[in-house]
């Protein structure tokens, strides 16, 4: 579904699919270092789909199969992305939590 959706950001931002590789990648590495607290397990990459948006946030769903994320209730609260440096370099951040109702 990712390969898909690439060339999404080119128009609105400029973004080349190359950028827009390193940038899913970048956010994907943001949410796997949020949830390893929680989850304790590898993650491999095709385990996660992120889509980000011009307006600087991201979905992301979760598909491990391991099943831990739905077992231990892990949810990407939020995730957001920026370009820094003249578009040089991405920022990226996930906030990761534990569903109250899955414990």
């Amino acid at each position: 579904n990712e390969r898909s959706e690439l060339g999404g950001l080119v128009e609105e931002l400029g973004i080349s699919i190359g950028e827009e590789v390193m940038l899913r990648f970048s956010l994907k590495e943001s949410v796997y270092k949020a949830m390893h607290p929680i989850l304790c397990e590898y993650v491999g990459f095709q385990e996660a789909e992120i889509t980000p948006f011009p307006d600087g946030t991201a979905n992301v769903v979760l598909n491990l199969q391991s099943g831990s994320h739905e077992r231990l209730g892990i949810v990407v609260r939020s995730t957001s992305w920026r370009r820094l440096e003249g578009g040089k370099f991405f920022l990226t951040t996930a906030l990761v939590g534990v569903n109250s109702s899955s414990s």
